[in-house]
């Protein structure tokens, strides 16, 4: 075993789920208080892709606006 790996503790995939989504939704709860106090429009872009391998398909969308500061 390599001293690095001594550095980590080991979670469970029930742990780590429920790590990402309480994550996801305190980032998500931000977002949203950030586009409500948004000035103006809000721009959207998506792009999208699929995994050749896995027969996946992904959607990115990213929103830009100007705030006050």
């Amino acid at each position: 075993m390599s001293i690095a790996s001594l550095n980590f503790k080991n979670i469970s995939r029930q742990t780590t789920t429920r790590n990402v989504l309480m994550y996801y939704a305190k980032e998500r709860d931000y977002v949203k208080e950030l586009l409500t106090k948004a000035y103006g429009l809000i721009c959207l872009t998506s792009d999208n892709w699929n995994s050749e391998h896995a027969n996946d398909e992904y959607i990115c969308i990213t929103a830009h606006w100007v705030d006050k500061d």
